[in-house]
């Protein structure tokens, strides 16, 4: 593999693609001004690609993050004139900022996600007890209509603005953009030449200031040239759906299994290299994404019985992301749900950390049993039990 990785013309090149360009508009309406904001944020993303692809990067996705919908969305026709602006300008993702009172949940969520395109979140504060009880009785409303419908909706807590991924991303208070990385091939290669924890700061930290400061530079030369604030690359590892993707298989690679003691310590040294990479701008998460739906050794812990919510959750004490892309049973309890949410809430506020939670209750299915989703995003899983 050394002598391969001497041929790239960047570092590790071969090991790591970027998920996302991500641009943050905030707006005040969706109008004339509006629409302008937009096409400028189109017209940075398209360079940045452009950039990035002329030195052999491979960019999956354009996406576009506003702030919270409802500084902005007036009417119900704007939500389908503005798909209609994305899809022309071959934006592949929309997040519209998250709702972020009971009301805009009850009114706007379920028609924002019955787009079939847009994202959006749901801001959750963690004593906030009636909040939790309406998002789990939105999150059961949505999986009834439309099975897949909670892939692009999310509990958020305590999330920071900038977060280039989907579907927290929300836009600050000033135009910017920011990267976000599929790199399941990297942390695997650079972990496993760890034989211990105290190998991780300079193993880790050295390979991916190495492997990142290319893609930095070329956002920097964009940014002074389309005089767009760029907000940085968010560090984190984050999986693709191969077994030599798989975050889990990485973190495994020290020595302790996933659910079972250990794994957050390696988790939490992991992390801190993550957010401490030395000459790298940081936003986001900076963390390890453990997407169940998305991870193929999650995927096989889940089918051994060996892998709780509640482990998922434990992990993200130390690392973030949350609780994500993890199939229930569709008679879940809503007071459990409720209760799951406010335990992400709490963690995320207790450590000031953003955390985000995504379950698909499947109407008619129960723990243990597998999910049937056909989509290219997600893995086949067994279904967990929440309690």
């Amino acid at each position: 593999m050394s002598e391969h990785l001497q041929q790239q013309s960047h570092p590790y090149q071969n090991l790591f693609n970027i998920r996302t360009v991500t641009a943050f508009v905030p707006l005040q309406a969706y109008d004339e001004e509006g629409i302008k904001q937009l096409l400028q944020a189109v017209q940075l993303i398209d360079s940045v690609k452009s950039a990035l692809q002329q030195e052999g990067y491979t960019v999956q996705t354009s996406r576009i993050a506003t702030n919270p919908f409802g500084e902005w969305l007036k009417h119900k026709d704007e939500l389908y004139r503005l798909k209609q602006l994305m899809q022309e300008h071959r934006i592949d993702f929309c997040a519209l900022g998250p709702a972020t009172s009971v009301a805009q949940v009850q009114e706007w969520v379920p028609q924002i996600i019955q787009t079939d395109y847009f994202s959006c979140s749901a801001d959750l504060a963690a004593t906030d007890n009636r909040m939790a009880h309406v998002l789990a009785e939105c999150v059961q409303d949505i999986a009834r209509t439309n099975v897949l419908g909670n892939f692009r909706f999310a509990v958020a807590a305590s999330v920071k603005a900038e977060i280039p991924f989907f579907p927290a991303a929300k836009a600050g208070h000033e135009p910017a953009f920011a990267i976000g990385l599929e790199n399941g091939p990297l942390a695997q290669y650079l972990l496993q030449k760890c034989q211990q924890l105290s190998d991780l700061p300079d193993i880790l930290r050295n390979g991916l200031t190495e492997a990142l400061l290319p893609v930095q530079e070329i956002c920097e030369m964009v940014s002074q040239e389309q005089q767009w604030r760029f907000a940085g690359i968010d560090t984190s590892f984050n999986p693709s759906l191969e077994p030599e993707g798989s975050i889990a298989t990485a973190l495994e690679s020290l020595g302790h299994r996933i659910g079972g003691p250990g794994i957050v310590a390696v988790a939490a040294a992991v992390t801190k290299c993550l957010q401490s990479l030395p000459d790298i701008k940081r936003t986001g998460y900076c963390g390890i994404m453990l997407p169940l739906c998305e991870d193929v050794r999650l995927v096989e812990h889940s089918l051994q019985g060996s892998l709780r919510i509640m482990d998922l959750l434990s992990i993200s004490h130390v690392c973030g992301v949350g609780v994500d892309t993890v199939p229930i049973p569709g008679d879940v309890d809503s007071n459990e749900l409720a209760s799951l949410f406010l335990d992400v809430a709490a963690v995320a506020d207790r450590w000031d950390k953003s955390l985000t939670c995504r379950v698909f209750p499947l109407t008619g299915k129960t723990a243990g049993e597998m999910t049937e989703f056909d989509i290219p995003q997600m893995i086949n899983a067994a279904i967990l039990r929440l309690n």
